[in-house]
């Protein structure tokens, strides 16, 4: 079913990144799995994308493996941040470049939060291809509190000098869009249908699947959305 919607054109864009702009779903999930059956625990089924993506490395570990030691939660976070940085090149989120790029040519500010480190965000600007000039990047290294906390996106939105309802973010997980709309900012999920309702129960105005068909109308002062 498609879905259109649009927005006004806001003073700034806020992304988020594994999910909204580089596709590492797989990877994220394959490294967690792997840990389980490293320890020997079953894998866990349930809300399973909502409990793996979008949040710090060291909050999952915490919750996740609580039996563990401080010595091997603290390993287990060093080895996360070496496969993150281990990979060459990210696939692209479909569309993420032509957005990026619309949004440079027109001069609107654009920030990054993620709860990944820099290694992590230099990888995936080679994967770009190109600087799409972040106004500020907010890392997992720069925040107390990660998502669902809303912290990273205050503080963005501090320094990119911008009201909350004048900016939109782009959130892939749960945990993302609760930090977003803890802020006040506008959320717009990016995720597959069958995650689309969950993103808007905790926050999200309303879902696409990808860039592919996001739009900004200089003349009627608007993003438009069409997603399937």
């Amino acid at each position: 079913m498609e879905n259109r919607f649009s927005v006004d054109i806001p003073e700034a864009i806020i992304f988020d990144m594994d999910g909204v702009i580089i596709d590492s779903k797989e990877l994220v999930e394959s490294f967690w799995i792997e840990k389980f059956n490293q320890f020997n625990l079953d894998v866990p089924v349930e809300n399973f994308e909502e409990r793996f993506h979008g949040r710090p490395a060291r909050l999952i570990i915490d919750q996740e493996f609580p039996s563990l030691s401080e010595a091997e939660r603290t390993a287990m976070e060093a080895e996360i941040k070496k496969y993150d940085s281990s990979v060459e090149l990210f696939n692209l989120i479909p569309g993420i470049s032509s957005f990026l790029q619309q949004c440079k040519s027109r001069h609107i500010p654009i920030a990054l939060v993620t709860s990944a480190m820099p290694p992590k965000v230099n990888v995936m600007k080679k994967s770009l291809g190109f600087d799409p000039g972040f106004v500020t990047e907010v890392t997992a290294d720069r925040v107390e509190n990660g998502k669902p906390n809303p912290e990273c996106y205050n503080l963005a939105l501090r320094e990119l000098k911008v009201a909350p309802e004048k900016a939109v973010v782009f959130e892939d997980s749960v945990s993302g869009v609760q930090a977003a709309a803890g802020s006040s900012a506008i959320v717009i999920g990016v995720n597959e249908p069958q995650m689309h309702a969950s993103l808007k129960q905790n926050g999200a105005s309303n879902a696409i699947r990808n860039f592919l068909n996001v739009i900004i109308d200089s003349e009627k002062s608007s993003l438009h959305f069409t997603s399937t």
